[in-house]
C-alpha cells in the first residue's frame, strides 16, 4: 500500500509546470461545476418550472453538439491555454446569469453556451495530457486528472452545495430583497450558491494564464488537413460504445438530485452530502487506475468495471430503501466512471497517430450526440412511469449491456493491433 502511494507520488513528480497548472485550473472548475450540478436542477424545480429541467439539460447537450466537429480543427490551430480560458470565462458568465435571473430564456441560452464550453473542455483534455506526458507518467496523469476534475473537486463542491444553499435560506428567512427583487429565502439560497460556482469558475482563469508547452513551433496545418481522418473506420470502432453508453447516461445521470428529491424527498444539505459521498469514494477508484491498468490490462478495467456496475442500477429501479438507494448510486456511479481515465488514454493509443486530437473529440461527440438524445427521451418516460425513475433506469441498463457486448468484441482486436509509439509533432498549446 506505502510502496503503492510512493510510487503513484514518484510519477507526479515527472508532470511539467503545464500540466500542474492546468490541473489546479481543472480542479477549481471541477469545484464549480459540482456545485452548479448538484444544485441546478433543484433550483429549476422551486422556480416552478419543474417540467422544464430536462429540457434546460437538453439545450446544454445541443450546445456541446455545435462545437463538436469544429473542435478538432480548434484543437489543432489554438493553444489549450485560450480555449481553456474560453471555458472558464464562458462557464463563469454561464453559471452566473442563471443565479442572478433565473427565467427560462436565460437557462436554456447559458445552458447552450455552458455546453459549448464544457464540451470543448473535455474535447481538449486528452490530447494536451498526451502531448505533455511521457509514456512513463502518461496513465498517471490521465488517472489524477479525472481525480482532481470530478471526484475532488466533487467532494469538495457538493458539500459546499448544500451547506452554502441551506445557510444562505436559513440566513435570509421567508422572503429577502435581493438584486432588486423580492425572493424566498430558498430561492435565494440557490442563487447564492450558483454565484459562488460562477466565482469558482473565474478563479480558474489565474493558473489556466500559466500554461505552457515545451513546443511552441506552432501549428501550420490547414483546417482541411486538421479536419481530414486518418482511418476513419478504426475511430468509428472506437466510438460507437460510447454512442449506446452516451444514450443510457443521458437518460439518468444529469438528473439523480431530481430523482433523490421527488422519490426520496431529500432536501438540498442531504442530496449535496449524497453527493460528497460519491465523490469521496471516486477518489479512491481514480486512484486505483493505474494499479488496475498494470494487473489486468485496459480492457478488463473499462469492460470489467462497467459490468460490475450494472446490478447497482436495478437496486435504483426497484428502490427497496433509501439507504440501498445511496450505496448503489455511489458504487455505480464509482464503477462506471473508474473507465473513463483508462478508456481516454486508450482511445488515444489505439487510433491512428494523426487522430488523436479527432478521436478526443469525436469519442465526446459521439457520447454526447446520444446524452443529448437521452436528455429529451427522459421526460417522456418519467411521465409514463407517473414520475418514477423506474422505466428511466431499465432503458439504461439496457444500453449498457448492449454497449458492454459491443466493446467485449472490438476493444481486445483494437488493443492488440495499436500502434506502439505515436511519433507525432505536438501541436501549441
Amino acid at each position: 500500500m506505502i510502496g503503492g502511494i510512493a510510487n503513484y507520488i514518484r510519477h507526479l513528480r515527472m508532470f511539467s509546470s503545464s500540466i500542474w497548472a492546468y490541473m489546479v485550473g481543472a480542479f477549481l472548475m471541477g469545484i464549480g461545476h459540482a456545485i452548479f450540478r448538484v444544485l441546478r436542477n433543484q433550483y429549476v424545480v422551486d422556480l416552478g418550472m419543474g417540467e422544464s429541467y430536462t429540457q434546460i439539460q437538453g439545450f446544454n447537450s445541443i450546445g456541446g453538439l455545435m462545437i463538436a466537429i469544429p473542435a478538432i480543427a480548434l484543437i489543432g490551430r489554438f493553444r489549450a491555454r485560450t480555449l481553456l480560458l474560453f471555458v472558464a470565462l464562458t462557464n463563469g458568465l454561464a453559471f452566473a446569469t442563471q443565479g442572478v435571473f433565473g427565467s427560462m430564456e436565460v437557462f436554456l441560452s447559458s445552458a447552450f453556451f455552458a455546453g459549448i464550453a464544457m464540451s470543448l473542455n473535455a474535447a481538449v483534455a486528452a490530447p494536451f495530457l498526451m502531448r505533455n506526458t511521457g509514456s512513463a507518467e502518461r496513465i498517471f496523469a490521465f488517472s489524477f486528472q479525472a481525480v482532481v476534475a470530478h471526484p475532488l473537486a466533487g467532494v469538495i463542491g457538493s458539500l459546499i452545495s448544500g451547506f452554502v444553499q441551506s445557510g444562505a435560506a436559513d440566513w435570509a428567512g421567508e422572503t429577502i430583497t435581493f438584486l432588486g427583487r423580492d425572493t424566498t429565502g430558498q430561492l435565494f439560497g440557490y442563487q447564492i450558491a450558483l454565484l459562488l460556482a460562477a466565482a469558482f469558475m473565474f478563479a480558474a482563469l489565474i493558473p489556466l494564464a500559466l500554461v505552457r508547452q515545451e513546443d511552441t513551433t506552432g501549428n501550420r496545418r490547414s483546417i482541411r488537413e486538421l479536419m481530414r481522418i486518418h482511418d476513419k473506420k478504426r475511430l468509428l470502432i472506437m466510438c460507437s460504445p460510447e454512442m449506446v453508453i452516451g444514450l443510457g447516461a443521458g437518460l439518468t445521470i444529469p438528473f439523480f438530485n431530481v430523482y433523490f428529491q421527488t422519490e426520496w424527498d431529500l432536501d438540498p444539505k442531504r442530496i449535496g452530502i449524497v453527493f460528497t459521498a460519491m465523490a469521496a469514494f471516486q477518489v479512491i477508484s481514480f486512484l486505483l487506475a493505474p494499479a488496475l491498468v498494470k494487473r489486468f490490462g485496459p480492457v478488463k478495467v473499462i469492460v470489467g468495471s462497467q459490468l460490475l456496475s450494472l446490478p447497482f442500477f436495478v437496486e435504483l429501479a426497484l428502490g427497496h430503501y433509501l439507504w440501498l438507494a445511496i450505496i448503489a448510486f455511489i458504487l455505480r456511479n464509482n464503477l462506471m466512471n473508474l473507465a473513463q481515465p483508462v478508456l481516454k488514454q486508450f482511445s488515444q493509443e489505439v487510433v491512428h497517430p494523426d487522430d488523436q486530437n479527432a478521436v478526443s473529440v469525436i469519442l465526446h461527440s459521439s457520447r454526447h450526440l446520444f446524452w443529448t438524445a437521452g436528455n429529451f427521451i427522459a421526460a417522456p418516460l418519467i411521465l409514463f412511469g407517473e414520475g418514477s425513475f423506474r422505466y428511466v433506469f431499465i432503458a439504461t441498463i439496457a444500453c449498457y449491456v448492449i454497449a458492454i457486448g459491443v466493446e467485449l468484441l472490438v476493444f481486445p482486436k483494437l488493443y492488440r493491433t495499436r500502434r506502439q509509439e505515436h511519433p507525432t509533432t505536438p501541436d501549441p498549446a
